[in-house]
């Protein structure tokens, strides 16, 4: 049976596995792959910067969501954003990735979240979303202060 949890500190390998599934294009430069990862892995954790929820079944991680809890005067507060939100190939289709959401929808609402958003899901999370009722409300813009994307 799939059980969903917050992970540890000890949960540190098996994530990162997973974020690098979720960045199929992670390169040695990627964000994930350099030691800032791992320091804000442990502020996600130890000081509760943010939440990371696993699924996992028989000792064996299938997916994680991941939260944080940025402050809007629009909001009164805190919402909830989705930052990353993955389950493995194995265990897709079969009610993990819902979990998951449901989760985390149950830690935004415990954290008092006027709202819970996710930007530019894949296109496998997409349809995942809109199963659970969730709304597209349009565009999403990024910005790379110091740095060239092209």
């Amino acid at each position: 049976m799939v059980s969903i949890r917050e992970a540890t500190i000890n949960d540190q390998a098996e994530v990162f596995d997973l974020l690098r599934q979720l960045m199929t294009s992670a390169t040695e430069e990627s964000p994930i792959n350099q030691p800032s990862a791992v320091e804000t892995f442990r502020q996600v954790i130890e000081e509760e910067k943010g939440t990371v929820l696993v699924a996992e079944e028989d000792g064996r991680m299938l997916g994680l969501v991941t939260l944080s809890y940025p402050v809007a005067i629009r909001c009164g507060g805190i919402y909830s954003c989705i930052e990353e939100f993955i389950v493995t190939e194995q265990a897709r289709g079969k009610g993990v990735g819902s979990k998951l959401l449901e989760a985390a929808i149950d830690k935004a609402n415990e954290k008092g979240s006027y709202e819970l958003q996710v930007n530019r899901p894949s296109e496998l999370g997409y349809p995942v979303y809109l199963r659970q009722g969730w709304k597209d409300l349009g565009k999403h813009l990024n910005y790379y202060p110091g740095r060239q994307i092209r």
